[in-house]
């Protein structure tokens, strides 16, 4: 018998990151229907598996990842229930070999006080740190689709109840609907705090301006999802020389609409291009169960599906690191363990995957973008 690592293996157990992660994206199926049946609220099999892509048929309804997360902030009734998602979503994700987690939730859609979710959130992070070994951060996000004054009364309370875990503020949900420069007072508070920025731009194919708004409007550390980039080669070379973070989503549900035949979507999707424009990209899971993905499955994406050789997995891996909100204790110690454990286990792999020379991406990084 070989006692060579399987590809699949190998996917699950090199170290990474995911600074991407919307917390209740994460709720398992299972989950979601012990809450319903808890309190109390009727929530047919069909009707809960219509939220999750890989339970939807092609005659089935389909629910979006918004509509699930809309769907689990009223059914997510205690503090408890905040620890237990927390709890789970850090499980899945130390099983595919994620070592650290920034996850977003939005405190403006909770049933209760931001300082009760919050508390219970921050003893999942300790309890699955201990536990796990694996480090989980928060980061309390705007949801754009409601007023700017409930941003900022979002970053009000952080500012009120702070703590260590809670490292800055992202914003998402429908981006056509409520460009992010409407939200500026929130961002320059959170700024003035000492916080953070993070925001979705340029996420459903719209206008490359959302990014450059984002970095020169509001001053965004990372840009979440920003494919439409590569639209202006000006601003793709800018973010490309600044070394600008963008965390890319593999499993991204616009795409998957626009190009549902494989083969025209694994050429065209703009994370292919992002890497070829030298862009600091970062493969993150967005919605993990909603989109039917996890920490292993999108870089199994990024090499089998996007074309990307095992040194450019190295390099996002890398990049990861460097784009994380992590203490620099922790980013230094994790720059010195994580090429030698990725290399170990690369050299220990039965055999390398083989790419098609139409679709390999040689995607490496100058060292003066990170």
């Amino acid at each position: 018998m070989s006692s060579r690592l399987p590809f699949t293996e190998f996917l699950h157990r090199f170290p990474k990151v995911d600074i991407h992660y919307h917390l209740l994206g994460g709720v398992r199926l299972s989950t979601m229907q012990d809450l319903a049946r808890h309190y109390g609220v009727a929530l047919p099999e069909a009707e809960a598996k219509s939220y999750y892509r890989a339970y939807q048929s092609a005659n089935g309804e389909r629910r979006g990842g918004i509509a699930a997360l809309n769907f689990l902030y009223t059914l997510m009734r205690s503090p408890q229930d905040y620890y237990r998602v927390a709890r789970e979503v850090a499980e899945d994700a130390h099983a595919t070999g994620i070592r650290y987690i920034e996850t977003f939730w939005n405190p403006s859609d909770v049933c209760m006080s931001y300082q009760a979710a919050n508390g219970a959130l921050i003893r999942a992070c300790d309890d699955v740190e201990r536990e796990l070994g694996l480090v989980m951060r928060l980061i309390p996000s705007i949801n754009r689709e409601k007023s700017p004054e409930e941003a900022v009364a979002m970053v009000e309370a952080m500012i009120a109840h702070p703590h260590p875990y809670v490292l800055g503020i992202g914003i998402d949900y429908k981006e056509q609907l409520a460009p992010v420069e409407g939200f500026w007072k929130a961002y320059r508070l959170a700024r003035a705090h000492g916080y953070r920025l993070t925001g979705h731009c340029s996420e459903f194919g719209l206008h490359w301006r959302n990014v450059e708004t984002g970095l020169d409007l509001i001053g965004l550390d990372r840009i979440d999802h920003g494919y439409t980039v590569i639209d202006n080669p000006e601003l793709a070379a800018r973010c490309a020389r600044e070394g600008v973070p963008f965390t890319v989503i593999p499993s991204n549900t616009y795409y998957l609409s626009q190009w549902p035949e494989t083969d025209i979507w694994r050429q065209r999707h703009p994370i292919r291009k992002m890497a070829e424009l030298g862009l600091n990209i970062v493969p993150c899971t967005d919605d993990w169960h909603m989109h039917n993905t996890n920490g292993a499955e999108l870089y199994r994406v990024m090499v089998e599906e996007f074309g990307f050789d095992l040194d450019g997995i190295r390099q996002c891996m890398l990049n990861g690191i460097e784009a994380s909100w992590a203490p620099e204790t922790l980013k230094a110690r994790w720059r010195n363990d994580w090429p030698d454990e990725f290399d170990r286990l690369r050299a220990a792999l039965a055999a390398e995957p083989v790419i098609p020379p139409q679709r390999h991406v040689r995607y490496r990084l100058p060292r003066t973008a990170t």
